[in-house]
């Protein structure tokens, strides 16, 4: 699935990039993205136009390679390099990350057809050093394919408990990991009282997953991941009505958060990092939480629920409380596909980031650079708090129709329940799914700014 990195050729063709405006010999068709080969010489040429001018740009080149699949490639890494905007790093991550994109072996209940012809696609590059990196890419790109195999698989399949189990499972193996699953009766003892609310009206236990990797015993940092884990979202009696496509995609940003871990654990990151996963549905069964309830958070706070389908923040805010109190965190992130206004903020490119400071902020855009994850920073301001203290019998509200930029409102909410510990926010509901599949976004940048802790 994921290629080799190999530092002397092998017998596969040697595949060149020829980028238009450079050097190139002359049988080379000058067409978008087209390989020529030479059998004779057994190299081949992939033909590069000036329009390629990004990192983002040439991970369409890399994916018609992987996609054309027409033999065995063995990649000439060196002459992908490009001064302008590709290192020889940004080459390997771009195959690698796509290699490993196109060819996983996700959930699928479709009949198995006859396996196709293997086509192998390495890497050649003369430097040894490089070799580690790639294992690391590719740790993490198996971190980010673990997470989009559940985000595909049906709800009916991928319940709370079933997540859990998984996961669990997953994670129990990989060594300085600890595990632990909370039950309903656990997370009533804790005084969750918003996750229960949200599971009031599931069919399905809810499950709260605290994951915990310790790999800088000396250090007083700790980052707590914290993913929304709503199974499907049927948006309670605020139903969506028709509009229920890709909800099961709402469990994204627990799954994201938990597969970060795995890999900071994997790649044996000196770092302290916790992944607490709010696995529950958001359905309308026998006694589900009725609009105007008032319950009480983990954190004592009251909240009226003036719309059962801003359900993410409410299991989120408890999960926040539990790992600034609990796990002691020293900076709290939270993921989430949390609210229709991201998408129309952002769309599908960036991912919006909100941060209570501007170190946090610089780090976690310098991880995700690194990661080359498309983020954007979204203001956080007491105005936008307004709206969610408008309730006049309880604390907060976790709603107001009259707020246009509920994202903002949002994130907002989630900051009153950090108690007062540093809070990254992301709301990736324009870019934790496309067309039906799942993107494992923010994993590998989880990943890198847990390399970056102090």
């Amino acid at each position: 699935m994921i290629s080799n990195y190999e530092t002397k050729r092998n017998g596969s063709m040697l595949l060149k990039a020829a980028y238009e405006g450079q050097s190139m010999p002359e049988f080379v068709a000058h067409s978008d993205n087209y390989i020529t080969e030479d059998f004779e010489k057994n190299v081949a040429y992939i033909y590069i136009s000036k329009e390629v001018k990004n990192y983002y740009d040439f991970l369409k080149v890399v994916d018609s390679i992987i996609l054309a699949k027409r033999r065995n490639y063995q990649v000439d890494v060196l002459s992908f390099v490009n001064g302008t905007f590709l290192n020889v790093e940004d080459v390997l991550r771009a195959f690698v990350s796509r290699l490993a994109f196109n060819e996983a072996k996700l959930y699928s209940a479709k009949e198995k057809s006859k396996s196709k012809e293997n086509i192998e696609i390495t890497l050649f590059y003369e430097d040894k050093a490089y070799a580690k990196f790639v294992k690391r890419l590719i740790v993490i790109a198996e971190a980010v394919n673990s997470a989009r195999d559940l985000q595909i698989t049906p709800p009916n399949v991928a319940t709370s408990e079933y997540v859990a189990r998984v996961v669990k499972k997953d994670l129990s193996e990989i060594e300085g990991v600890t595990v632990k699953v909370l039950g309903k009766t656990e997370i009533e003892k804790l005084g969750m009282g918003l996750m229960l609310a949200v599971n009031a009206g599931s069919s399905y236990q809810p499950r709260v997953l605290i994951a915990e990797y310790n790999g800088n015993p000396k250090s007083k940092e700790k980052f707590v991941y914290v993913g929304k884990g709503i199974t499907f979202d049927t948006g309670g009696y605020n139903t969506k009505g028709y509009h229920m496509e890709d909800m099961k995609f709402d469990m994204s940003g627990s799954v994201i958060c938990a597969y970060a871990v795995a890999a900071i654990a994997k790649l044996q990151i000196k770092a302290n990092v916790a992944a607490v996963m709010m696995l529950t549905d958001n359905a309308i069964d026998t006694h589900p939480t009725t609009p105007e309830s008032v319950v009480k958070s983990m954190s004592g706070k009251t909240v009226e629920i003036t719309d059962t389908d801003a359900e993410g923040r409410l299991v989120l805010a408890d999960g926040l409380f539990y790992g600034a109190k609990n796990l002691k965190a020293s900076l709290l992130v939270d993921v989430a596909t949390l609210t229709g206004a991201m998408t129309r903020a952002l769309g599908k490119t960036f991912s919006g980031i909100y941060a209570t400071s501007d170190e946090r902020w610089e780090s976690f855009e310098e991880a995700a650079k690194i990661a080359h994850e498309k983020v954007w920073r979204m203001p956080m301001h007491e105005d936008f708090n307004k709206p969610n203290k408008a309730s006049k019998v309880a604390d907060l509200n976790n709603y107001n129709s009259s707020e246009k930029s509920d994202c903002n409102t949002a994130a907002m909410f989630l900051k009153e329940f950090t108690n007062g510990v540093d809070f990254i926010h992301c709301d990736v509901a324009g870019t934790a799914d496309s067309k039906g599949m799942g993107m494992g976004v923010l994993v590998a940048t989880l990943t890198e700014l847990a390399e970056g802790q102090k």
